[in-house]
């Protein structure tokens, strides 16, 4: 049996990087380096597309630092647009001429983090309150309007046990809690961070189905930051008393980029279409990136 092949961009980041890791023997995996391919270069991301002969395309790459985008804020020449959405349009025009499959992600902050009485399903409308959720919804749009057979995944504070490029959350706190550095965590702001297995996981089903439309992949519950740190240092044996409350209006001053208050993704569409087996709970998550982290040291 032929092994499905895909050609993915941004495979060396936080999640694109995991996806490969635990699948490269599964698929038919293409996935050229940064250096290779400039996904603003039309005429260059069309030979990759062509060379690649696959017919699906996934999508990681994304300027994400959310801070540092908002630096750029309005600039459409700036590099956080022309990777967030000028890229994604490029490669949408392209699936659409070559009659391909586009597979982008996105994120939870194409929302406007205000919602009240549950987490942001597929049918929220999304309305960014930064640059960098911005130019993700702007990609979004491009890829909806282009005429591609397309499927959008949100995921949500991707974490997992190793990774040299990038810090996420759940290993940012760890590591405080290592070093005896106190953490500061807001106790009414609603978060799914969701282990990057899980995420990856359910890429593969989805690669496998090929859906069309918008589907939203996180963690089946949510937790608060505070409750989240306190949560990893129970769990690694280290002190909770390091971890302090305090509330979303004092965390965010002097912050550079609007935060979201409620960031959590409903992933409900995903379970009872595809699998209701793959998502953890973030107490169960946690668990397996604690049994991870434990055996790398």
């Amino acid at each position: 049996m032929n092994k499905l092949k895909i050609l993915i961009f941004g495979g060396s980041g936080l999640v694109g990087s995991r996806f490969v890791e635990l699948y490269e023997e599964h698929f038919d995996l293409i996935v050229p380096a940064e250096a290779e391919v400039d996904l603003l270069n039309k005429e260059q991301l069309k030979d990759s597309v062509l060379k690649s002969d696959t017919d699906i395309i996934l999508n990681f790459a994304a300027f994400t630092d959310v801070g540092k985008a908002e630096v750029e804020k309005g600039d459409q020449t700036g590099l956080v647009y022309k990777l967030n959405a000028l890229a994604v349009k490029n490669l949408a025009d392209l699936c659409k001429d070559l009659a391909k499959h586009l597979v982008q992600i996105s994120t939870e902050y194409v929302f406007g983090g205000d919602k009240s009485g549950g987490l942001y399903n597929e049918k929220d409308e999304p309305k960014p309150i930064n640059w960098y959720g911005q130019t993700k919804y702007f990609g979004e749009e491009f890829v909806q309007n282009s005429g591609c057979f397309y499927t959008i995944i949100r995921i949500s504070m991707p974490y997992r046990a190793q990774f040299e490029g990038k810090k996420d959350l759940a290993r940012t706190f760890l590591e405080m809690l290592q070093e005896g550095r106190e953490i500061f965590g807001c106790t009414d702001v609603i978060n799914t961070p969701t282990f990057i297995d899980d995420i990856a996981q359910g890429l593969k089903l989805i690669l496998e189905k090929e859906p069309g439309g918008i589907l939203h992949i996180a963690s089946v519950d949510s937790i608060s930051p505070y409750n989240f740190a306190r949560s990893i240092a129970e769990k690694f044996n280290l002190n909770e008393t390091l971890v302090k409350p305090i509330t979303f209006e004092e965390f965010i001053k002097g912050r550079p980029a609007a935060l979201l208050k409620n960031s959590g993704l409903d992933s409900l569409k995903f379970r009872k279409e595809f699998s209701k087996e793959i998502l953890h709970t973030v107490d169960e998550g946690l668990k397996i990136f604690q049994k991870q982290v434990d055996v790398l040291i």
